[in-house]
C-alpha cells in the first residue's frame, strides 16, 4: 500500500521544472501544467469518457486509497485549474465505488445552467477525517473520448468539395457573390465576431436559444449576415469555414467585456482568447457555439450549412490576434486548448463530422517577435496540443496554416531563403509546404493513431506594387500557380483558401487581392488583377496552358521540379 506521505512527495516532485528553456516564463501556473503534462507515473487512469444525449459515463482504473484518504472522482469544470483546485479542493468529487480495481461512473450529463459535457474528469485522493487538507491528483484528467451518441443529427454526412480551391476576406454583399461562383471555388471563410451575435437580454431584434436550462440571446442583425453568406454557399456546393472571433473589450465593466473578453487579455491586442477563465464566460461561449452548430449542422441545411471551425486566428501571435495576457506557451495553450474542447464538444453535439482547427502563422521554429516572450512558436504549441490529446482525450481538430511567403510583400515565395526542407527550419511557406504534411504524418499526431488530421491553408496571399503594377501582377500570378501545383497532390491538404479576394485599404499597405480595391471603399471591388484568371483556371481544363508562363518567371521547365522531397 502505497503511504499518503509518499504520494505527496510524488506529487512535489512532478512540479519541479526541468526545462531551463523556460526560465523566462511567468512561473507559476506554467510550471505547474507543463510537470501535469510530463509526468508518466499517475497510479491511476481514467479511461473513457461517454456522453449520450442525457448521461455521461465515466470508467476507469483505480488503486488502493492512501492511508488516510478516501478515492474520489473530480469533475473539472472549463474554468477551473487541474493544477491549482481552489484552496487545495476540487468543487465537485463523487465517490468511487471499486470493482476488482476498475470503475464506472453514470452522471446526468445536463445540471442547472451547466452541461457536463465540457466538463473533464479526474481520480483524486481526499481525507478522510481533515476538511481543510488538499486533494490530491492521482490522475490525469479526461475530456469526452466518445461523442458518437451525442450528436443531435447522427446520420449527417460529411461534406464533400468540388476542388480544393477557395477564397477568404468574403464581403458578405450579395451582389458581389457571383464572381465567387465564376471564379469556381469549393471553399470559402467567414469571420464570425461573437460581439456581433450575443446579447444581454432579449427583445424584438434578437433570436432565443435554449440551453442547459438558460435561455440566451442573439441578434438578428447579425445571424442575417452568417445567412447570407451559407446560404449562397449551400446553392453553389462551397464548404464554409468559420473563423470564429472574440472582442477584446477594453471596457471590462461592461456587460460583453466580462463575458467575452478572457478576463487576462491586455486592451493592446486587437482580438481576445475566448473567456474560459469564469464559469459565466465558459456557458454564454458554449451556447454562442451551440446556437451556431444547430443553425448550421441541420440536415436539410435551411440556413446553409457550416462544417470546419477555426477556433480565433494566428494563435502563434495571440498578443495581436487571441490575447490571453503575457503567459508561458504552457499557460496559453491550456487556455486556447479549452477553448477548442468547448467549440469542439459545442459542434459535435449536432454534427458528428464537424472539425475545428487551430490557426497558425508561416512561422514554424521560430515567431513573429522572436525576443518577445509573447509570441510563441507554431510548432511548439502543435506539439503541446497534440501532448493535451495524449493526456486529457484525443479530439479530432485539425490545422488552419497560414504560409505567406517569408516577406509578406515579396511574392516570389520559391526564393524564400529561411524556408528549408527539415523540420527545424524557421518558417514553412510554399517553397517548403511538403514539410509541414511530413510533420503531420507522424504517428504521434495522427488522430487516434490513425487518421492523418486534416489541414486547410486558410489564409495566405500573394503582394502586389502599385508602383510596379504589371511585373508585380505577373510576379503575384506565377505565386499563384507555383502554389496550387505545390498542393494539389498533397491529399492531407483539404482547402487552399487565397486571402484576400479583394485588395483591402486597411490591411498595412499590402494588395493581395484577385481585385483591386475601388478607393475609399475600404474593400469593394475595382478592377480584376491578371490573378483572377489564372485563379479561376486552376482545377479546370484550361489550367496547364493558362499557367504555363509561370514556368519563365518561376526559373523552371517542368512542373515537377518545384517538389521538395524528403531527404533521409
Amino acid at each position: 500500500m502505497m503511504r499518503r506521505r509518499s504520494l505527496y512527495a510524488l506529487l512535489l516532485l512532478t512540479l519541479i521544472p526541468t526545462d531551463s528553456a523556460w526560465s523566462d516564463a511567468p512561473p507559476a501556473k506554467g510550471e505547474g501544467i507543463r510537470a501535469y503534462l510530463d509526468r508518466q507515473d499517475f497510479p491511476a487512469r481514467v479511461k473513457s469518457v461517454t456522453v449520450t444525449a442525457d448521461s455521461i459515463q465515466i470508467q476507469g482504473d483505480s488503486l488502493t486509497a492512501p492511508d488516510g484518504t478516501e478515492l474520489f472522482l473530480a469533475e473539472i469544470r472549463p474554468h477551473e485549474d487541474v493544477t491549482d483546485p481552489p484552496e487545495g479542493r476540487y468543487l465537485r468529487a463523487f465517490a468511487i465505488k471499486e470493482e476488482h480495481g476498475s470503475f464506472t461512473h453514470t452522471t446526468q450529463r445536463v445540471l442547472p445552467i451547466y452541461d457536463q459535457i465540457y466538463s473533464k474528469w479526474a481520480v483524486i485522493a481526499r481525507s478522510a477525517t481533515d476538511d481543510k487538507a488538499p486533494d490530491l491528483l492521482l490522475s490525469s484528467a479526461v475530456y469526452p473520448t466518445d461523442l458518437s451518441a451525442a450528436a443531435e443529427w447522427p446520420d449527417l454526412k460529411p461534406a464533400v468539395s468540388k476542388t480544393k480551391k477557395g477564397v477568404g476576406g468574403i464581403h458578405p454583399d450579395p451582389k458581389l457573390f457571383p464572381d465567387l461562383a465564376e471564379l469556381g471555388v469549393g471553399h470559402i471563410t467567414h469571420n464570425i465576431i461573437l460581439s456581433s451575435l450575443l446579447r444581454q437580454k432579449a427583445g424584438p431584434d434578437t433570436i432565443p436559444h435554449k440551453y442547459a436550462g438558460r435561455t440566451y440571446h442573439f441578434a438578428k442583425s447579425g445571424v442575417a449576415v452568417i445567412d447570407r453568406v451559407t446560404e449562397f454557399a449551400k446553392a453553389n456546393n462551397i464548404i464554409v469555414s468559420a473563423i470564429i472571433l472574440v472582442p477584446n473589450v477594453k471596457d471590462r465593466d461592461s456587460w460583453a467585456g466580462r463575458i467575452l473578453t478572457h478576463p487576462d487579455a491586455d486592451p493592446e491586442g486587437i482580438y481576445s482568447m475566448a473567456n474560459v477563465a469564469t464559469f459565466e464566460g465558459v456557458n454564454h461561449y458554449a451556447a454562442t457555439m451551440r446556437f451556431l452548430a444547430q443553425r448550421y449542422a441541420q440536415p436539410d441545411a435551411p440556413y446553409g450549412r457550416i462544417t470546419h471551425w477555426i477556433i480565433h486566428n494566428e494563435v502563434d501571435s495571440g498578443w495581436v490576434w487571441t490575447n490571453a495576457g503575457a503567459k508561458s506557451p504552457h499557460a496559453y495553450l491550456d487556455d486556447y486548448g479549452k477553448s477548442m474542447r468547448i467549440a469542439y464538444h459545442a459542434v459535435r453535439s449536432y454534427d458528428p463530422n464537424a472539425k475545428v482547427f487551430i490557426s497558425l502563422t508561416h512561422h514554424w521554429t521560430t515567431s513573429h517577435k522572436p525576443k518577445d516572450p509573447k509570441f510563441y512558436q507554431p510548432r511548439q504549441l502543435l506539439s503541446l496540443l497534440n501532448r493535451y490529446g495524449k493526456v486529457e482525450g484525443d479530439f479530432e481538430w485539425g490545422l488552419a496554416y497560414h504560409p505567406y511567403p517569408q516577406s509578406l510583400f515579396q511574392p516570389r515565395t520559391w526564393e524564400d531563403k529561411d524556408a528549408r526542407n527539415d523540420f527545424d527550419t524557421p518558417y514553412i511557406t510554399f517553397k517548403n509546404i511538403e514539410v509541414l504534411d511530413r510533420w503531420m504524418r507522424q504517428a504521434p499526431f495522427l488522430y487516434r493513431g490513425e487518421k492523418v488530421r486534416t489541414i486547410m491553408l486558410s489564409e495566405q496571399g500573394f503582394h502586389t506594387d502599385k508602383k510596379k503594377r504589371i511585373e508585380s501582377e505577373r510576379n503575384q500570378a506565377a505565386a499563384l500557380a507555383y502554389a496550387w501545383k505545390k498542393i494539389a497532390k498533397i491529399d492531407s491538404i483539404e482547402a487552399f483558401q487565397y486571402h484576400r479576394w479583394i485588395d483591402h485599404e486597411r490591411e498595412g499597405g499590402l494588395n493581395l487581392g484577385l481585385w483591386t480595391v475601388k478607393p475609399g471603399t475600404i474593400t469593394l471591388p475595382a478592377e480584376k488583377k491578371l490573378s483572377w484568371s489564372i485563379f479561376q483556371a486552376l482545377d479546370t481544363k484550361r489550367e496547364s496552358e493558362t499557367i504555363e508562363f509561370a514556368k519563365e518567371i518561376i526559373g523552371i521547365a517542368d512542373w515537377s521540379e518545384i517538389t521538395m522531397k524528403a531527404t533521409l
